[in-house]
């Protein structure tokens, strides 16, 4: 490794050469990736990110596929090198995939640093996104924090007025909380933006039910369940 990096200071041009194959490597992972063989992206984007670990995308590009392959342990390593390059609004995505990494290997601690970091990214950023605080928000409900998610959530709401998936996450936590019928207008919301929120028309058939309303929380159940059966998980992307 110390040879290699004497060789790199000593010879741009070799450098260069380094980095248009990890170009290349990244252009064929993002291929295999579409075409939903993220064993092969895996591969790709795991010599991208050897080549050129402080390119664009590239260790996290291997991360996120690692992730979505379920491998959770692999994929810590390649994260922490994408972290020590991101900056500005690239930090938010970055911190926000480290902290589901971390939800998906049962580290709650980790996971809610992370998070909180990648909100604090996104206000430093200026950026008006709105994933990091609906994972955050999720993240809090699972583990019985509902009171705070609908504070997380509600900020984000702010930002993003217009997400179905921040409304969902918001009706979930109001439910926890016992407050079926607030829950009902937000999953009525989610529902607005986007018909096919299967899992918020699930929610919204159970909220009916409760509050009385049963042919208005079957009609839900019966529409949520035929399109959650519907859905295609065969495709892939890493974003």
């Amino acid at each position: 490794m110390r040879l290699l990096a004497v060789i790199v200071l000593s010879c741009p041009l070799y450098a260069q050469a380094l980095r248009e194959k990890a170009a290349d490597s990244k252009m064929l992972g993002l291929t295999a990736a579409s075409a939903g063989d993220l064993e092969t992206a895996a591969k790709h984007f795991g010599k991208a990110c050897e080549l050129a670990p402080k390119g664009e995308d590239n260790c996290y590009y291997f991360a996120r596929t690692l992730h979505a392959l379920a491998r959770y342990g692999e994929a810590r390593t390649p994260f922490e090198i994408a972290l020590k390059s991101a900056a500005g609004k690239k930090r938010e995505r970055v911190e926000r995939a480290v902290a589901l990494n971390f939800v998906a290997l049962d580290r709650p601690e980790e996971a809610e640093r992370h998070f909180r970091e990648s909100l604090l990214a996104r206000a430093a950023s200026d950026r008006s996104g709105e994933d990091a605080g609906i994972d955050y928000g999720a993240f809090l409900s699972r583990q019985g924090r509902a009171a705070e998610a609908v504070e997380v959530l509600g900020q984000t709401l702010k930002d993003a007025p217009d997400s179905s998936r921040a409304h969902l996450e918001m009706g979930r936590a109001l439910i926890h909380l016992g407050r079926t019928e607030l829950a009902a207008q937000r999953l009525e919301k989610a529902v607005k933006l986007d018909p096919a929120a299967w899992a918020a028309r699930l929610l919204l058939g159970k909220a009916y039910l409760e509050l009385g309303r049963a042919a208005d929380g079957e009609r839900e159940l019966r529409l949520g369940q035929a399109g959650w059966s519907r859905q295609d998980y065969g495709s892939s992307t890493v974003r």
